[in-house]
């Protein structure tokens, strides 16, 4: 079995590239106005160092969300595009599961990442079980939510925490340190092929990004032309 899976979810990006065990995988940090370039860039060289060829490829894995507009969009474009030249299945991958299920906890694992301004994409996880659909939440949605499921279980927040967060979560919630923050390779590996075992497989047309909110673009438009009709 042989895998590409990309993360362009957010500004630590992930290129792995696996084969019946062996692993290639390029961890390196971009932006919103590079994701493009460097993704293309960073596969070649993958690609070069592994020896290994993309016609070869079994599965084409992604995070299709949440995360960065302009991120999720490239990485999952260049996918899809991978897989409709080989004629390959794709597995999508939500970010959240993904940085739940590389913490071994016992008790409930909640994935966070920012969102808009008092607002968190989050899920609610016992072992690889979410108990709750992720969503993006006001926070304080999601503080009561967290004190709901946390009441009968020891509780670790995972994600890159925001600080106006940390000063509202409950003093007996444990945080996971910085370095455990970002996805790693193994992770999207392990939940491609058993998203694959267990059929969970998309044709390249149905492969979309998740945002799970509205781009700002979409929010500067909605607000003007509420201000053109409130005129007329």
């Amino acid at each position: 079995m042989f895998i590409l899976s990309i993360n362009t979810a957010s500004n630590k990006s992930n290129i792995v590239l696996w084969k019946d065990g062996e692993i290639y995988e390029l961890f390196y940090s971009t932006n919103s106005r590079t994701y493009g370039e460097t993704l293309t860039s960073n596969l070649q060289e993958l690609l070069k160092k592994s020896k290994w060829n993309l016609k070869d490829v079994d599965i084409f894995s992604v995070i299709t969300g949440p995360g960065s507009f302009t991120g999720l969009r490239i990485g999952v474009v260049t996918i899809k595009t991978l897989a409709q030249i080989y004629k390959k299945p794709t597995v999508g991958i939500s970010y959240l599961e993904a940085l739940a299920s590389q913490i071994a906890f016992k008790g409930l694992k909640v994935p966070i990442l920012s969102a808009r301004k008092g607002e968190i994409h989050a899920g609610f996880y016992v072992d690889e079980d979410p108990i709750y659909p992720e969503d993006v939440y006001p926070y304080d949605t999601f503080l009561s939510l967290l004190n709901r499921f946390s009441k009968d279980n020891h509780t670790i927040v995972t994600g890159d925490t925001p600080e106006d967060l940390k000063l509202l979560l409950p003093k007996n919630i444990i945080l996971t340190p910085e370095f455990i923050n970002s996805i790693r390779g193994e992770t999207l590996i392990y939940i491609t092929l058993k998203k694959y075992q267990n059929g969970y497989v998309k044709d390249y047309s149905t492969l979309l990004p998740d945002y799970r909110q509205k781009s700002s673009a979409e929010i500067n438009w909605e607000r003007r032309h509420e201000r053109t009709e409130s005129k007329n």
